[in-house]
């Protein structure tokens, strides 16, 4: 018995050291966005992340459409301009984004996953949900759908989001991207959609 009881207690151990690494490697690579309008005046807020360790970073169309100036935050507070835009996609909501680096730093980013995600699979956001930065949610995947209205594949998900967290990740148990977080239907609860 008392080695049972032993096994369990290193399981759990080992389960939130887990977490705490995909937290850690989502949050090192996860931006909050800062938009402007032509007079200069914050426009909004929104989230996205790296894709490589140039700081070529990803986030929603809606963040970034029709805005004048945008800047990101790192986790460290940093603060860098987005210098352009190099692919869009609105139907599905994305926008792939370059930064002015002149010091070509180099930064952390996050991998996509290779591996099929399937209704039930626990999964993790590090996003700014109402300015609140950096701040980490967990659920699961309440559905993979295919949206009629345009015809993207979404994952629904019932890890808590708000205004703010469009554009960042949504990470599987491994701490590779699954989609991105796009929108919530504001008539349910914990009823949120991200485009893979």
């Amino acid at each position: 018995i008392k080695s049972i009881l032993l096994f369990s207690i290193v399981l759990c151990i080992s389960c939130e050291n887990n977490v705490q690494e995909i937290i850690n490697k989502t949050k090192d690579a996860t931006v909050t966005i800062f938009t402007y309008d032509e007079y200069g005046s914050p426009a909004g807020t929104g989230s996205g992340f790296f894709i490589d360790d140039n700081g070529t970073g990803i986030t929603n169309y809606h963040v970034l459409d029709k805005v004048v100036k945008a800047t990101l935050k790192l986790c460290d507070g940093t603060e860098y301009e987005i210098d352009s835009v190099i692919a869009s996609d609105k139907k599905k909501d994305i926008i792939k984004f370059t930064i002015k680096n002149p010091g070509k730093k180099k930064f952390k980013h996050l991998s996509f996953s290779k591996k099929e995600s399937k209704q039930g699979d626990k999964i993790y956001n590090i996003s700014s949900p109402l300015g609140y930065e950096q701040t980490f949610s967990e659920g699961t995947i309440s559905a993979i759908r295919s949206n009629s209205r345009n015809g993207v594949n979404e994952i629904q998900i019932t890890a808590p989001l708000s205004p703010g967290s469009s554009g960042s990740a949504i990470i599987n148990k491994y701490g590779d991207v699954i989609a991105v977080v796009s929108y919530s239907a504001n008539e349910g609860q914990n009823m949120n959609f991200s485009i893979c």
